[in-house]
């Protein structure tokens, strides 16, 4: 093979390299093994950067689709869109995140725990989980910079105290965050009975088991009272809770914009509503200003 390699100039071996197909992503990897030569080729960024653009959008390995259910576990999901084999195993009971070419599954079999997946090597990682009997919970997976160690965001209602509360696990250290808890004004019971006492209302914030938002070192949720988004930020350990551009609406969707601001976005009639929330720090004071854009006939 070196004898094959070295007859090749780097230009007519880039572009023979170039024209590798995308639907299959083993196929680079297995190219990469071949000798020295090939892995300084595709591993140089030039490569990878007109590998993307010659090839377009990266493909779909598969959809993991979270059915949300009144009662019970829902039925798990997992669509394969190449040959790849998407099984992790053991079997997953709930998915529950995607991000940074990694899945966050939540498993039991002995017990409850979550799985890190790479649907592209197989690799796993079994995870504990943080220590909160959760109530309502949802998770995510990301890595802080690419390529690097991975770390899992856990935020749940408290089935104990039903309190919010919210732990970060690194694959670094092996060990979960002491809990940060979001401060809602009423922290012990004592506190709820006595603001029902005084007629005012109040209802568990129960997390909402959905996809979160992935915004820089924050990590954003919603809450089923009014919709309301809590961000969590994961460096610092800590809560804070965003009042939403509408409150009536209870199908919503949290995501990432292209300008690097947190999105939100529902549907109302036959159009799609989207907001832009961009956040701006003043001392101890957080404001909010929402921009929206309407999508008519959907």
């Amino acid at each position: 093979m070196d004898d094959i390699t070295a007859s090749l100039a780097p230009e007519l071996l880039s572009e023979i390299l170039l024209r590798l197909p995308p639907d299959e992503p083993g196929h680079l990897f297995r190219a990469a093994l071949v000798c020295k030569e090939w892995l300084r080729a595709i591993c140089d960024p030039g490569f990878l950067r007109r590998y993307r653009a010659f090839h377009g959008s990266p493909p779909l390995l598969g959809l993991l689709h979270r059915r949300q259910v009144l009662q019970g576990d829902p039925v798990r999901h997992l669509a394969r869109t190449t040959a790849v084999p998407l099984f992790p195993d053991p079997t997953f009971r709930r998915a529950l995140d995607c991000h940074h070419g990694r899945a966050l599954l939540h498993a039991s079999d002995d017990g409850w725990y979550l799985i890190v997946w790479d649907p592209v090597t197989g690799e796993q990682h079994r995870v504990p989980e943080p220590g909160i009997p959760w109530l309502m919970y949802t998770a995510a997976v990301f890595c802080a910079v690419s390529g690097c160690p991975f770390r899992v965001v856990f935020v749940a209602t408290d089935d104990e105290d039903e309190l919010v509360k919210a732990s970060v696990y690194s694959s670094e250290t092996g060990a979960w965050s002491k809990p940060a808890i979001l401060d809602y004004g009423y922290q012990t019971w004592q506190e709820r009975l006595q603001a029902i006492t005084r007629g005012e209302s109040y209802r568990t914030p129960y997390v909402q088991p959905r996809r979160g938002a992935l915004v820089g070192d924050e990590i954003y949720f919603t809450l089923r009272n009014e919709n309301a988004i809590i961000k969590y930020n994961w460096g610092m350990n800590c809560f804070s809770k965003i009042d939403p551009p509408i409150r009536e609406v209870y199908d919503i969707a949290l995501m990432e914009m292209e300008n690097g601001s947190l999105g939100y976005a529902c549907i109302q009639g036959s159009s799609l509503y989207v907001w832009s929330v961009l956040l701006f720090e003043r001392e101890r004071e957080r404001e909010s200003v929402c921009v929206l854009g309407i999508f008519p006939d959907v």
